[in-house]
């Protein structure tokens, strides 16, 4: 029987209020034969013997309790969503009517309630054309073992017979790979072996363009030591190897594929959760059921002792919460209390986790030690976490640490699930603002201090400049931090960040990181620091960003800025520019960014028009030049009466807009209506033409606002996977959007559809007539991309749960009066339109 945790009580876990979290996967070992004989599997070559004494093939009686069984924990714990891997031995040797029995019973079994993914992780040697339609038929991903070039892969991966098993699977990837099937290409999963050279086995995994590679460390312990890793030895030969596959893929742009170990550290690094049970402390959710119907856990655990994996319960008579409550699941999900001593006191235990279950074994003393691979772990981790900080990714979605030194501060962030909760409803009010401001402020910090380490690594021409720069706005911050808030939180400042990275890397001669000293000159000039700073000229114009422009001689490149306590000029050229005591005012040679203000029942916002900047929305094709006296006048004119729409009858979204919205940027007049655009790059930015009237300024406030919110948030929680191809049909645009674009405007029409909704009850008239339609005509749209969204299968599982958050919403405003019988009709065609359009185009 497993050897379970001496001390782990699951019923004081119960009373201190752990709950455990649900199986979110589920492993059917459909075959438990094999047609190869890989010398380090971990089924057939390791402790456990089990699978003699197991049927072959599922049989059909197990097939539909286990999908019962399933349907009944999904059903009791409410899941969205959940995915069944394929496994075995070899899962295609079940057969092609076999695998479409069990998953058609499956999903018949959670009927629309739950959507169940599919994947199959196999050799590859049986996949063929057969295999392939009805995989494309049923839409099941496709992971395939491959670990290298032929010799690298035929090392281990053999048939019984001996021969190696290279030819065919690479026969069977180039199947998959084509263009008909490359949809359900899933990825490459490889075994490490440290006699194959790590680069030359990554740019062969590489040849087939995988969108994801997965390197396994072979299973071992304490015990049973894998190959090379000598027990209680501090060599570190599988660490040395996965750092080398780490510098060469860190340093490829663009990155042709994701490496799973490598992401999931970074992310882990980053403050992020663990996705995979390798590493970090999130609670595993995977069971697996064997061929006979036994409900085990964890396969890797065959590799520790016969019985690892056992529980002694089976579909037939115990349900899958049951499970949930043994000693050795309950250790899999209980995070830091499962760890060892020595990795409890360990500094980077967030991030290793202990490393996986099965690797930390050792005869006579359970599974509480540390990973066999600590050593190789501990070297990983230290130089992925060294890499990172030296060298931050561009536009990071995560934020470090307060550093010391010379060098700007950085909070970390999370989100609660609450907030991420009331903020998929379409919510979230000030404190969700407030949090997410603080997220991109964090944002701009890492990537002002990318500009400067990518100056420095690429030894551009202005790398000391840049350097100067930052350590001026380091200095800064220390006396002034709320200046340097400002400054930074400027959206332009991130996009020119952001841009700047990518150019000085690309060796772009237009990317400008000396632009970092305007950054800091703006810094000095509110915060009265004494100082002198050179600053970059593009055509003798000298830009401070939040504040305005200088305009010197057009030969001008180079200008000074000379600040002191009560004011600063910009001089260049034999020509000097005062920068005005209210810098948001003209004056000779100046051109200052102009404010809007509006105050209604004592709720007050502010905007600046940021007209100048060449960062303010980058792409977009029409940017609206410097606004006259009298278009300003009319903005504001709009501001206030909008602004009194949104107080009076959306207090909530006017406490949003107010938080979030800082700037406005013009746009050209479209031939009719209006345009707005925001962009990820400047959070706090909204593009946009003149409005015709104060609703349509208000509804664009709320709607721009939802944009701007869901931007901020997708840079603490990746919602989407990585983009595949697939195309999906929105009702706001001709052309078919990927799963990205697809959340973004379901997002905000989410919000649109929540002001018409509100707004029609305070219209009379026609104009009630109007909300009402309005609200019926975004509310199908909206509802109805959410329902493709979750049909797509290219959601993360926070995605998933955002996006039926949404959706539960959107279905709740339903129920809610529909003004006419047209409205109405127009909201059935439009579901109707949607589901034909993604129909033929699937």
């Amino acid at each position: 029987m497993p050897e379970w945790p001496a001390d782990l009580n699951v019923g004081e876990l119960m009373a201190s209020g752990w709950r455990p979290t649900p199986f979110q996967q589920f492993i059917l070992k459909i075959h438990s034969r094999c047609d190869l004989a890989c010398s380090y599997c971990y089924m057939y070559e390791m402790a456990d013997t089990s699978w003699k004494r197991r049927p072959k093939r599922m049989p059909t009686e197990v097939v539909a309790a286990a999908a019962a069984r399933i349907a009944e924990h999904t059903r009791t714990h409410g899941l969205s969503s959940v995915e069944v891997v394929l496994h075995g031995g070899e899962p295609l040797l079940a057969g092609t009517d076999a695998i479409r029995d069990i998953v058609t019973r499956v999903r018949a079994a959670n009927g629309t309630r739950t959507r169940v993914d599919f994947t199959v992780q196999t050799n590859g040697t049986l996949l063929g054309p057969a295999y392939l339609r009805l995989f494309d038929e049923l839409g099941i991903r496709v992971g395939v073992s491959l670990d290298g070039d032929r010799d690298m892969h035929d090392r281990n991966r053999r048939f019984a017979g001996g021969r190696g098993s290279h030819a065919a699977v690479t026969q069977a990837l180039r199947l998959l790979t084509g263009a008909e099937y490359r949809h359900l290409f899933g990825g490459l999963l490889c075994t490490i072996d440290l006699r194959n050279d790590p680069i030359a086995t990554y740019e062969a995994l590489l040849a087939f363009d995988p969108p994801s590679i997965d390197f396994l460390l072979p299973h071992g312990n304490w015990s049973a030591p894998p190959p090379g890793r000598a027990a209680d030895q501090e060599l570190r030969p599988y660490g040395d190897w996965l750092t080398a596959v780490f510098d060469h893929w860190h340093r490829t742009r663009p990155r042709r594929t994701s490496v799973r170990m490598l992401t999931e550290l970074i992310n882990l690094l980053l403050g992020g959760e663990s996705s995979t049970e390798q590493l970090g402390l999130s609670p595993a959710a995977m069971v697996v059921i064997e061929t006979d119907g036994a409900i085990e856990q964890s396969d890797f655990l065959r590799s520790a002792y016969e019985g690892a994996t056992d529980t002694g319960l089976t579909i037939f008579g115990n349900s899958l919460d049951e499970v949930l409550l043994l000693p050795g699941f309950a250790a899999r999900q209980i995070g830091e209390q499962a760890l060892s001593p020595a990795c409890a006191a360990c500094s980077v235990k967030s991030v290793c986790g202990g490393g996986l279950y099965a690797h930390r074994y050792r005869e006579g003393q359970g599974f509480a030690n540390p990973s066999v691979y600590c050593p190789d772990l501990l070297h990983l981790i230290g130089h992925v976490r060294k890499t990172i900080e030296a060298d931050p990714p561009a536009g990071s979605e995560h934020h470090r640490r307060s550093e010391k030194g010379s060098t700007m501060k950085v909070a970390e962030h999370r989100i609660s699930a609450g907030m991420f909760s009331a903020i998929a409803t379409g919510g979230g009010g000030t404190a969700a603002i407030s949090h997410l401001r603080d997220v991109q402020h964090s944002k701009h910090i890492l990537l002002v201090r990318a500009v400067m380490a990518a100056a420095r690594a690429s030894d551009h021409p202005d790398a000391a400049l840049t350097r100067r720069a930052y350590d001026l706005l380091a200095t800064i911050q220390r006396h002034h931090p709320d200046v340097v808030d400002r400054v930074l939180r400027h959206p332009a400042a991130g996009a020119w960040a952001r841009q700047t990275i990518i150019g000085v890397r690309g060796n772009d001669p237009s990317a400008a990181p000396a632009q970092l000293a305007g950054l800091a000159a703006s810094a000095a000039i509110l915060s009265g620091t004494v100082c002198d700073i050179d600053v970059p000229a593009v055509h003798g114009v000298v830009t401070l960003p939040g504040l305005g422009q200088a305009s010197l001689s057009p030969t001008v490149t180079t200008a000074t800025v000379q600040c002191h306590a009560h004011g600063a000029e910009v001089t260049g050229g034999h020509m000097v520019v005062t920068v005005p005591e209210d810098p948001h005012t003209d004056g000779p040679g100046w051109t200052g960014l102009r404010d809007l203000s509006a105050t209604a029942d004592g709720h007050a916002m502010r905007i600046v028009i940021d007209d100048l900047d060449p960062y303010r929305m980058p792409g977009v094709a029409n940017l609206g030049g410097r606004l006259t006296s009298a278009e300003v006048r009319q903005w504001q004119t709009l501001l206030d009466d909008a602004w009194r729409i949104l107080v009076h009858h959306h207090h909530e979204v006017a406490e949003e807009v107010a938080g979030a919205i800082t700037v406005f940027t013009p746009l050209k007049p479209p031939a009719r209506g209006q345009s707005s655009a925001t962009s990820r790059e400047t959070f706090g930015c909204i593009a946009l033409s003149t409005p015709p009237d104060p609703t349509t300024m208000a509804v664009t406030l709320a709607h721009e606002t939802q944009h701007a919110k869901l931007s901020a948030l997708l840079d603490l929680v990746p919602m989407t996977k990585p983009d595949d191809g697939s195309r999906f049909y929105a009702p706001w645009r001709d052309d078919p959007r990927p799963v990205s674009g697809l959340l973004q405007g379901a997002y905000a029409y989410l919000g649109v559809t929540d002001f018409w909704r509100r707004q029609r009850r305070v219209e009379t008239g026609e104009s009630e007539v109007h909300a009402a339609a309005e609200f019926s005509r975004w509310r199908a749209s909206a509802h109805a991309v959410t329902r493709t969204l979750l049909g797509s299968g290219r959601l993360t599982a926070p995605g998933e749960h955002f996006t039926s958050l949404m959706a539960e919403r959107l279905e709740a405003w339903r129920d809610e009066s529909v003004a006419d019988a047209a409205s109405a009709l127009a909201m059935r065609r439009a579901e109707r339109h949607l589901t034909a359009w993604n129909d033929r185009n699937r």
